[in-house]
């Protein structure tokens, strides 16, 4: 009789036949795959499969929704609900711990609602959370236990923090929560209480940063501590440049813009006629560059709005004016209403 076993890092079977193939282990007896042990041990990123196809949920169900605070683009763009409405959700807006401090929470929670509304999108509850600080975590536990059903789904955009909140609900010490786009391959499920909790694979989203930057270089452009939020002043001809990765000029009254990216990141002021030249000899004066670029104009209305890069960050630009993006080819951009004021 065949026995099943599964790498406890990422969900995937283990399989000791082919190295290409997810799942491969040199022994049956070893807790991770190839690829969970050297990304744990080594830093080592081995590509993995990113599932596109929603999984089958039950009717008894709740369906945490999890989305970091630099996804709130994306909140409303699965829905997963048509798959299966009988099922309970509830909407996790994790990673508020990034946020800075003084940050007015039920200022956001309020556009988020108000966003739901708008986007007709039925839920149980909407809840502001770090998977990281276990006074959340506590709070969320008692409201399963309210809830009270058997099945816990944990679903979201890859990196959305789904698989720090599993360990932390679950106690598990094994499965590997890391800024590894499509780390979880296969659901992973522990127990709690009297019910089963379920890690599934990330939602497949286009254009993120794994799309364009290997795993070293785009973990640390993540952020994973509080933002500290940056403000500059722009005249127009003067531009503002992310690394060798994007530019940021305008039109029109001059502007403040206000980035809420990593620490790490470096962020130089330019001529906006200089971001051409600079970019075409990209290897001399930039650390991270890619190798191909598009241009991408927004006409920012009147108030506040946000201008999301992909799941590097954010900035905030006060309208009306017209700002012109030059970023990698492919990237996701998108411009919402701010969701936050500064």
């Amino acid at each position: 009789m065949s026995t099943t076993i599964r790498c406890e890092g990422c969900g995937a079977i283990l399989q000791t036949t082919d190295p290409n193939r997810v799942g491969y282990a040199i022994d049956l007896n070893h807790t991770y795959c190839q690829a969970c042990y050297k990304l744990l041990h080594y830093g080592e990123s081995i590509k993995h499969f990113h599932p596109e196809d929603l999984p089958s949920l039950p009717q008894n169900a709740i369906i945490l929704m999890v989305s970091s605070v630099l996804h709130l683009d994306l909140l409303f763009s699965y829905p997963v609900y048509r798959y299966q409405p009988e099922a309970k959700y509830v909407y996790i807006i994790n990673q508020i711990d990034l946020l800075p401090k003084g940050t007015n929470l039920s200022h956001l929670l309020n556009r988020i609602k108000a966003y739901a509304k708008k986007m007709h999108v039925p839920y149980e509850d909407l809840i502001l959370m770090s998977a990281k600080n276990p006074y959340d975590v506590e709070h969320l536990k008692d409201y399963l236990r309210e809830l009270n059903e058997p099945f816990v789904y944990l679903l979201g955009v890859q990196n959305s923090g789904k698989t720090t909140l599993f360990k932390a609900i679950t106690h598990d010490d094994k499965a590997l929560a890391m800024k590894k786009a499509g780390l979880t391959q296969e659901a992973l499920h522990r127990p709690f209480e009297n019910m089963t909790i379920y890690d599934m694979p990330g939602l497949y989203q286009e254009g993120y940063l794994h799309h364009i930057l290997p795993y070293g270089i785009y973990k640390d452009l993540i952020p994973d501590q509080e933002i500290k939020p940056r403000i500059y002043q722009l005249k127009e001809g003067q531009a503002l440049m992310l690394e060798g990765l994007f530019a940021l000029s305008f039109y029109g009254q001059s502007i403040n813009p206000i980035f809420y990216i990593d620490a790490s990141v470096k962020v130089h002021k330019t001529q906006e006629d200089r971001i051409k030249p600079l970019l075409e000899q990209k290897e001399k004066h930039f650390k991270i560059c890619v190798d191909r670029y598009e241009d991408k104009a927004f006409k920012i209305p009147e108030g506040l709005y946000q201008i999301t890069f992909a799941d590097m960050g954010f900035v905030h630009i006060k309208g009306p004016g017209l700002v012109k993006m030059t970023y990698p080819k492919g990237l996701h951009l998108s411009l919402t209403e701010a969701l936050f004021n500064d």
